[in-house]
């Protein structure tokens, strides 16, 4: 006969299996162009709190040039199901991710990562090193939250739940440059409007996922396939110099300044970061 300790531990055991099931087999939406077996597809992963439509530019141009690719929103964002739970790792975001895409048609990915975007590349990469032929890490870091980071971050979970407008007000203020802030009012209404394709569920499990994520400096060692790195002259979230000690440290990079960029270049320069895109991926035979 099972005493009450066995009982609890058994009954522990079980609803963490269940939520390992539901997790897995969370749906994602997807957006998908041209894929094959034979060609190898962009990915894109968005910047927090954004959707994937802060890659509109890159989508359309993208389309234009016929090239495969998948676009993504994480759970909570967009039409993805919302998540069972709030406190994600980046291990378990990512296996939600592989589950979605890896029945689809391609040879290998090309993830685009912005910001956050680039914490879930590392991850995939630690993963499944086999599926990337090459990456494009743009606004973000390597390294992990030192506990007082990890505290504060955490901090925003509460701020969510409380008055989410007023939080996503504050946080757009600090993705765009000055720049942008003054000659490129459509840009922050655009990232307004996407901003707010979120829920609290959403935003609050990938605040945790953030917060909690693994240090990935020595992952970059092991990167060698080729690498696009982007940063922003007048990021207010990425220093420039975290992004270029971050190329230096790669194998095999190409890092480039984007002069009137803050914190999401695919929006405030889109023209200049497509072309610097479709000649990287040209260039390395990535297409």
């Amino acid at each position: 006969m099972l005493n009450r300790n066995s009982w609890d531990r058994d009954l522990k055991s079980l609803t963490i299996y269940l939520l390992q099931i539901i997790i897995r087999f969370m749906k994602l939406e997807l957006r998908t162009y041209r894929l094959s077996k034979n060609n190898n597809a962009v990915i894109f992963f968005p910047a927090f709190p954004t959707s994937v439509d802060m890659y509109k530019n890159q989508i359309e141009f993208l389309e234009f040039a016929q090239v495969p690719y998948i676009a993504l929103n994480y759970p909570g964002i967009g039409d993805s199901e919302k998540p069972q739970k709030i406190e994600m790792s980046i291990g378990e975001l990512v296996e939600i991710i592989i589950k979605n895409i890896i029945n689809l048609d391609f040879d290998k990915l090309i993830p685009i990562g912005t910001s956050m975007g680039g914490y879930v590349i590392f991850e995939l990469f630690r993963k499944r090193p086999d599926l990337i032929a090459g990456i494009v890490f743009c606004h973000t870091r390597p390294e992990a939250l030192d506990e007082e980071g990890k505290k504060k971050r955490l901090s925003d979970i509460e701020k969510i739940n409380s008055d989410l407008d007023s939080y996503l007000s504050m946080f757009s203020k600090n993705l765009v440059s000055d720049y942008s802030i003054e000659n490129r009012k459509d840009v922050l209404e655009f990232l307004n409007n996407i901003i707010r394709k979120t829920s609290k569920e959403g935003l609050s499990s990938l605040v945790y996922t953030i917060a909690t994520r693994p240090d990935s400096r020595e992952t970059l060692k092991n990167i060698l396939q080729p690498c696009l790195v982007i940063a922003g002259r007048q990021d207010k979230v990425v220093p420039l110099e975290v992004m270029e000690n971050m190329a230096k440290e790669l194998e095999n990079s190409t890092f480039i300044v984007m002069e009137t960029s803050g914190h999401m270049s695919p929006l405030e320069e889109p023209e200049r970061f497509n072309n610097i895109l479709l000649a990287f991926l040209k260039d390395h035979l990535l297409i």
